[in-house]
């Protein structure tokens, strides 16, 4: 089987090293994998074994007809079989490929902001089939295209023999920015804690786009000495891994694999509650504020930050529920499973609210 995976900036910066990864899985058991990518974009050596094609999906939409026209007529020799689309952007690119050489399209949003963004009621009569890694992800999906088209099937994450150590006083904290309240509720908890952890070390994910009074806010909450900002965890990923705990002041709707892979490392998840994210659960996989409040936020971060019992009964069971649910090597073989059905035109059932975690 012939697969393109086809990946816009977006996602390729956020999940770049899990799509790699399942791009080498799916190649080491067979496959063929064709990668359409951002132009000019820097790759690791491992993933450079593999051939791709430069699109710029960042470019005015006027230039799109010709620049996939052109792409078309290079694959047309050696046809995919199946277009898999990473990211909004990355979707429309590849549903015009798929209609363009008459293969299956395969969907792949990893969050509900994402499944909106894509534009799947206008493919809908091109898409065969929609992937999407969480169960209350997968009934709206059901609500946009025909839910016979949805699968959970989530990207998969690197998965270690056992959980490494950690630094135990530090905090990684991930989100856009946007959202005052959630980063108010964070921020008051955090001053709570602070001064019974002294050697606390906080790192603050600000991307383009965040709100500008938020360093105002920290100053006003007397956290902003503890705060060292960067536009994305992803680029400082060894060191955010690294961290004894992960928090999310805002839901993601979906999955990261970021935090994933934090997970699966043995780290403590504080997490608003997220109605899209059914691997986070309150006491069992993370610690989950119901409210947003700074008293709810300070009792969880105490809790994770001074290594409770709580946290650390959490911390194990989300490392072995994420290397069941989202390793990389079950996740990539599901997905190469899947793309067959979709270009045999097998029938791929739809999970439902319940399906099994």
């Amino acid at each position: 089987m012939h697969l393109a995976m086809v990946v816009d900036e977006s996602r390729l910066a956020t999940d770049g090293p899990a799509i790699q990864r399942t791009a080498v899985a799916m190649a080491s058991a067979g496959a063929r994998i064709h990668r359409v990518i951002p132009t000019f974009r820097e790759e690791p050596p491992l993933a450079r074994l593999l051939p791709a094609s430069g699109f710029e999906f960042g470019s005015s939409r006027l230039f799109w007809p010709s620049r996939l026209g052109a792409l078309s007529s290079a694959l047309e020799e050696d046809r995919p079989d199946a277009f898999i689309a990473f990211g909004a952007r990355a979707f429309a690119a590849a549903a015009q490929l798929a209609e363009d050489l008459d293969a299956a399209l395969v969907a792949m949003p990893a969050t509900s902001r994402e499944l909106e963004a894509m534009p799947l009621r206008a493919h809908r009569h091109r898409l065969d089939l929609l992937c999407v890694p969480t169960a209350p992800l997968a009934v709206r999906a059901g609500q946009i295209v025909d839910e016979s088209l949805v699968t959970v099937l989530p990207l998969g994450v690197a998965i270690p023999s056992r959980p490494d150590a950690a630094a135990p006083a530090s905090l990684a904290i991930a989100g856009s920015g946007r959202d005052e309240g959630a980063y108010r509720a964070l921020f008051g908890g955090l001053s709570s804690v602070a001064p019974h952890v002294p050697e606390l070390q906080v790192a603050i994910e600000l991307p383009p786009g965040h709100d500008p009074h938020l360093w105002t806010l920290a100053r006003e909450l007397g956290v902003q000495r503890l705060l060292n900002g960067v536009s994305s965890l992803e680029s400082i990923r060894p060191l955010v891994l690294a961290c004894g705990t992960l928090a999310l002041p805002e839901a993601v709707g979906g999955t990261r694999t970021l935090v994933l892979e934090a997970m699966a490392l043995g780290r403590t998840v504080v997490t608003m509650d997220d109605p899209m994210a059914d691997h986070l659960i309150d006491g069992v996989t993370a610690l989950v504020a119901a409210e947003r409040e700074s008293r709810i936020w300070g009792a969880l971060l105490a809790e994770a930050l001074r290594d409770g019992e709580v946290a650390r009964r959490v911390r194990a069971e989300g490392a072995v529920r994420s290397a069941a649910r989202f390793g990389s090597a079950i996740c990539a073989r599901h997905l190469a499973d899947a793309c067959s059905m979709a270009v045999t035109g097998g029938a791929i059932p739809f999970p439902g609210p319940d399906a099994d975690s």
